[in-house]
């Protein structure tokens, strides 16, 4: 069971003040922690996004172990000697916390605690554990949600009434290279400048996984209206190609923003994100023709069973198509 401080009622846990990792650890422990958090750059090749991701689900373990055996600085024993039931608990722990938790963030936790298990026992600081016994959950599989193309026809018609001209030709051009280039948001706002004065980006995905893009002509057009707007501002702090009008790299939180509003005024799903436009890049291509093989190169997926499914929205679609035109469906 979880410990006295969370108290026999649920609610209790609103009281609760969840400290910092330092905080929780042995000078030993937090120094394992620094190094796993290193291997994971260093060798993994983990994205900042998941570093940040797993860091997360790492203080909320450490919150919990306090709480599961009230005490105050976490050492290694304490971290080997949990059992599969306090696992458990750590993850009953969590839906407590928050209960509108989705079962995406339950398997993410899972996945970093298991690495960091995995870590320690490969650097012998521990021998072994249990955490290896808890099963996975199975996760619903979505079909992802790609936007027509007067969908997002409506979207760029909407971002040129933006009256600020920087902001909307910056935008536009994010749009445009979101969709011709189906990029993920971390990946458009990682670029700089000089990598777009060739006709292909070279990528580097997830996993540090290099890839190439072609560049459309239409697409260098809104690249380069947006940089001869970026020459305004002043001072700029990075090289980096998208920036905000205080000359910093665009965040990924402002991108969200921007997107939310505009899908606002069209009425759209609360589903349209950013990534959308990577879905409608996938789906568009196998409407026309493209090949598996070549649309996973474009994608940067180390698995083909990861491209495929977006068959089965091409599938829907040409189950439409077909019910629409031929005549005897009629």
């Amino acid at each position: 069971m979880i410990g006295k401080k969370l108290g026999k009622n649920l609610n209790d846990t609103k009281k609760v003040s969840f400290k910092n990792i330092k905080e929780l650890c042995s000078q030993e422990t937090f120094i394992i922690y620094e190094s796993w958090i290193s291997w994971l750059i260093n060798s993994k090749k983990y994205s900042k996004n998941t570093i940040s991701s797993y860091s997360y689900d790492f203080k909320y373990f450490l919150n919990f172990i306090t709480l599961h055996f009230e005490i105050n600085k976490i050492n290694i024993n304490h971290i080997e000697k949990l059992k599969l039931r306090d696992f458990r608990s750590w993850l009953s722990f969590l839906n407590i916390i928050n209960p509108s938790i989705k079962s995406n963030s339950i398997a993410r936790a899972r996945a970093s605690i298991k690495s960091f298990y995995f870590f320690c026992i490969h650097e012998k600081k521990i021998t072994s554990s249990e955490v290896s016994k808890l099963s996975s959950p199975k996760l619903p599989k979505n079909l992802p949600r790609p936007l027509s193309e007067n969908q997002i026809l409506k979207f760029i018609e909407l971002l040129d009434n933006e009256k600020n001209e920087l902001v909307r030709k910056r935008n536009k051009a994010l749009i445009y290279l979101f969709w011709g280039c189906g990029l993920r948001v971390s990946e458009a706002l990682s670029l700089d400048k000089k990598q777009i004065d060739s006709d292909f980006l070279i990528i580097l995905g997830k996993g540090r996984k290099e890839r190439m893009i072609p560049l459309l002509p239409i697409i260098k057009k809104e690249l380069n209206k947006w940089l001869l707007l970026r020459k305004r501002i002043s001072p700029i702090k990075t090289d980096a190609l998208f920036v905000s009008k205080i000359g910093n790299r665009l965040s990924p939180r402002y991108v969200q923003k921007f997107i939310e509003k505009i899908r606002n005024q069209l009425g759209l799903e609360k589903n349209v994100t950013p990534h959308s436009f990577r879905h409608s890049f996938a789906s568009h291509l196998l409407m026309n023709g493209v090949d598996l093989r070549t649309l996973q190169l474009m994608l940067g997926h180390s698995s083909l069973s990861t491209t495929q499914h977006y068959l089965k929205i091409t599938n829907k679609f040409a189950d439409a198509v077909y019910k629409k035109t031929h005549p005897r469906a009629k």
